[in-house]
């Protein structure tokens, strides 16, 4: 990834920069940041540029499991509303246990019954009594149920989604 962001820094005009230089930043702020600090066998790949003057003057971003989940579920929420999607097959999407019978009755339709999806006794609830035969991402809830005790990809979407309508998008 570094020689791509080297070029990329190379070929940008000032407001491109000025853009990656903020995106950087509020990266830095919501991980804590790192310094570049390339390891010793970079120098066995020339195409790595360590000089900051030739090179993308920031160090890569720093590895945060959490603040990724959330971007991803940003990206995840916006697509779904550029690809024209109601919550309610967003939620389908997610879980179809999550929709209630008179909700899979026509899934064009963007009626919900369902007020706040989020509701967590409420999400448990539907599922609870669903007979859907199939799940879209049964491995992924099952692993996510273990590990957090709860289907935190389908909470941070459906968050995500919320905060797209808020902002008006």
């Amino acid at each position: 990834m570094k020689p791509f962001a080297d070029d990329v820094w190379r070929d940008a005009d000032d407001s491109l920069r000025a853009a990656i230089r903020a995106q950087w930043q509020a990266n830095a702020a919501a991980t804590g940041g790192h310094p570049w600090q390339p390891p010793d066998w970079v120098i066995a790949y020339p195409e790595i540029e360590t000089d900051p003057l030739r090179g993308i003057p920031l160090p890569p971003f720093r590895w945060e499991p959490e603040r990724r989940a959330r971007i991803r579920a940003e990206l995840d929420a916006y697509y779904a509303k550029l690809y024209g999607l109601t919550r309610k097959q967003l939620r389908y999407i997610l879980d179809p246990a999550d929709l209630t019978p008179a909700e899979l009755e026509d899934l064009l339709d963007p009626h919900e019954e369902v007020a706040d999806p989020l509701e967590p006794q409420g999400y448990a609830e539907r599922t609870g009594k669903s007979d859907f035969p199939s799940e879209t991402f049964r491995v992924l809830k099952d692993k996510e149920l273990h590990e957090y005790g709860e289907y935190r990809t389908r909470r941070l979407i459906l968050e995500s989604w919320a905060q797209l309508e808020a902002d008006g998008i």
